[in-house]
C-alpha cells in the first residue's frame, strides 16, 4: 500500500512539473518560445553494456541492465513531458558509432556525442558497489566544470529522498578524474549512482522494473526542477 501511495504522489508532482513547463513555454512569443526549447537537450547514459557489463550483484545481476533499464523510462518521462531526449544507448550493446575505432574506449565516444548536441545536459545513470554490504541509497556525483550541475545534482537527489528514500543521508559529490565524463565534460553534468548492488535489500529493488520506474519519475522531477529554475 506505501509503495502504491508513494507512486501515486511521485506520478502526479511528476505531471505537475510537466505542466509548469508547458505554462512557462506558453507565456512566451514565439521566438522566446523557440529559444527555450531548443536550450534543453537531455542526454542519457545508460552506463556500461555490451560486454562491458559493469559492476554485478552476488546473484549475478549486471549493473548494465539495471541502468538501461532506467534510462528506458526516464526517457520516456522526458518526452511525455515534451524535453528534448536523447539516448546514448538504447539496447545492450557499447558506444561504437559506424566507423569508430573500437579499440578506443567508448567513454570516449559517449563524451563526443554529448558534445556534438548543442545545448546539452547529461544525466549519466550508474550502480554503486562496495564491500560494506550495508552501504546502501541514491548519490549523484557532478562535474565541476559547469556550476549548475551541482544544483541539478542536488535536485535528484532532494526529490529521490523525499519520496523514495527517505532515511538517506547520502551527499552528493563533486567528481575527480576516475569519473572521466564527469571530469571532461564542458555541459551540466552528472552521474546518478542510483543504489549500492552490494546491498541485497537494495539490489532487488533495483532489478525491480516498478521500482526502476519509481526511479526514472524521480529524476525526471529533479530534471524538471532544474530546468525551471534556470
Amino acid at each position: 500500500m506505501k509503495r502504491v501511495l508513494i507512486i501515486l504522489i511521485v506520478f502526479v508532482f511528476t505531471f505537475a512539473s510537466c505542466f509548469g513547463i508547458n505554462a512557462l513555454l506558453e507565456k512566451t512569443n514565439a521566438v522566446h518560445s523557440n529559444y527555450i526549447k531548443s536550450k534543453y537537450n537531455i542526454v542519457l547514459d545508460a552506463g556500461h553494456g555490451g560486454k562491458d557489463a559493469g559492476t554485478s550483484a552476488a546473484d549475478g545481476t549486471a549493473e548494465k541492465d539495471i541502468n538501461l533499464g532506467i534510462v528506458l523510462n526516464l526517457y520516456d518521462f522526458l518526452m511525455f513531458c515534451g524535453v528534448n531526449t536523447y539516448a546514448i544507448r538504447n539496447d545492450d550493446s557499447e558506444y561504437y558509432p559506424s566507423g569508430s575505432d573500437k579499440n578506443r574506449s567508448d567513454l570516449y565516444n559517449r563524451l563526443d556525442y554529448v558534445n556534438s548536441i548543442d545545448n546539452s545536459i547529461l544525466v549519466s545513470i550508474h550502480q554503486n558497489h562496495f564491500e560494506d554490504t550495508s552501504e546502501w541509497g541514491m548519490q549523484v556525483w557532478y562535474t565541476a566544470n559547469e556550476q549548475s550541475s551541482e544544483f541539478l545534482a542536488n535536485s535528484i537527489l532532494s526529490i529521490t529522498k523525499l519520496f523514495l528514500q527517505p532515511e538517506n543521508q547520502r551527499l552528493n559529490k563533486v567528481s575527480d578524474s576516475s569519473y572521466y565524463i564527469l571530469y571532461k565534460a564542458s555541459v551540466p553534468s552528472v552521474m546518478v549512482e542510483c543504489g549500492f548492488m552490494s546491498n541485497v535489500e537494495e539490489n532487488n529493488k533495483l532489478k525491480d522494473d516498478s521500482y526502476q520506474k519509481q526511479l526514472a519519475y524521480t529524476i525526471t522531477m529533479g530534471i524538471n526542477t532544474y530546468m525551471n529554475n534556470e
